[in-house]
């Protein structure tokens, strides 16, 4: 039976083990994502640049979407990707998706490599887009929220998507570009090698055990000196030999039959009856 220490030492280890697998950034991908934009205004006396967080929508000439990404891993990674301009359109007040306008910018057949290496720029025509709802609008009469989406879409191994969307209003109004980014390669457990986690937990018990073996045998050892005579000499054993498995048993023995225990370098023997009783300290029998 496994004393009560020994069970809560197990069972914090593998706490322990599987939260720093958890915690452990997964190093099967290296990411480098430089992806940006430049919103180029028209002509005008009031802006001198095109650096703003905030824009006027009827002041943008062209938006510069720039997709600069790289992934590295060990192994060959299988990757498409696509770039799509989605236009969508919501209800008035923004919760109600009705109408959506794919434009198709570039679609790639399977890659192989050791890395996603994608340079791509895209001059996006406001204009173009915005006119485009506005004709929807009109030709319903109705009033929508409007955004257009430009999303670098790349799927990795048939598994693990990574995306980046860039986010523009199409309306007359002051408005924000943002920028959102998806990896499921980073938080996706199925990256996590639970063999590898399995063994190092295996691993962690064993050597709990092995260690508190060492230790009780020590202390106990320490505890029942007086009891132990080194020889010089390994004595002639007869056939009559019992090995033990636990020094405990030994003492046991000797205790009960007022005996000492002859140490000769890890073998450690009582004699009773022409019987001996051994127990060897770096070997199981």
């Amino acid at each position: 039976m496994f004393k009560k220490r020994n069970i809560i030492l197990i069972i914090l280890s593998i706490i322990i083990t599987i939260i720093l697998c958890l915690i452990i950034p997964n190093n099967n991908y290296k990411l480098n994502n430089n992806s940006n934009y430049t919103v180029l205004l028209k002509p005008n006396t009031y802006f001198k640049n095109n650096n703003y967080d905030y824009y006027i929508a009827n002041s943008i000439d062209n938006i510069n979407i720039n997709f600069n990404y790289l992934l590295k891993r060990k192994n060959n990674i299988n990757y498409t990707y696509n770039i799509i301009a989605t236009i969508k359109s919501y209800a008035e007040n923004g919760t109600k998706l009705i109408w959506t306008k794919d434009f198709n910018l570039k679609n790639t057949n399977t890659i192989t490599n050791k890395e996603i290496n994608i340079k791509e720029n895209y001059n996006i025509d406001y204009a173009y887009y915005y006119n485009y709802v506005k004709s929807f609008q009109a030709y319903y009469n109705i009033k929508t929220e409007n955004y257009l989406d430009i999303k670098l879409d790349i799927k990795i191994n048939d598994k693990d998507n990574s995306s980046i969307i860039y986010t523009i209003p199409l309306n007359d109004n002051i408005m924000e570009i943002t920028r959102k980014d998806y990896n499921s390669f980073i938080n996706n457990k199925s990256n996590i090698n639970y063999i590898n986690i399995i063994i190092f937990i295996i691993i962690v018990i064993i050597s709990i055990l092995f260690i508190k073996k060492i230790l009780n045998n020590k202390d106990i050892l320490n505890e029942y000196q007086d009891l132990i005579i080194p020889i010089n000499n390994k004595p002639n054993l007869s056939n009559n030999i019992i090995y033990l498995n636990n020094i405990k048993d030994l003492i046991k023995i000797a205790l009960n039959n007022n005996l000492s225990i002859f140490n000769y370098n890890n073998e450690y023997y009582i004699i009773i009856d022409n019987i001996y009783y051994i127990y060897i300290k770096s070997k199981e029998h």
